[in-house]
């Protein structure tokens, strides 16, 4: 798992981690990869080919085009056993 996130994906996924909002009882992430890539001061690029990672190896789920995303299980039982703290709903 370390050698996982041992690069930008982990900040990609910490960021989106941090910035989880329930809706309808699920917690989603509503930020578009451009909104990604400033919080973080990558390019949107960069961002895409990351997110792209993250879900073909299966710790986020993309629902729409424009931004809409959840973090499987497995994304946050990693994070949190990383260090990562939950954000209060």
């Amino acid at each position: 798992m370390l050698d996982y996130f041992a690069n930008d994906k982990y900040k990609v996924l910490e960021c989106m981690f941090q910035r989880q909002i329930a809706v309808n009882g699920e917690n989603v992430v509503k930020l578009s990869q451009q909104e990604i890539a400033d919080i973080l001061s990558f390019t949107k690029p960069k961002v895409n080919s990351i997110i792209a990672d993250l879900k073909k190896d299966g710790y986020i789920i993309q629902h729409s085009c424009r931004g809409k995303y959840s973090l499987t299980s497995k994304a946050n039982a990693d994070l949190i056993k990383m260090g990562c703290k939950e954000v209060a709903q």
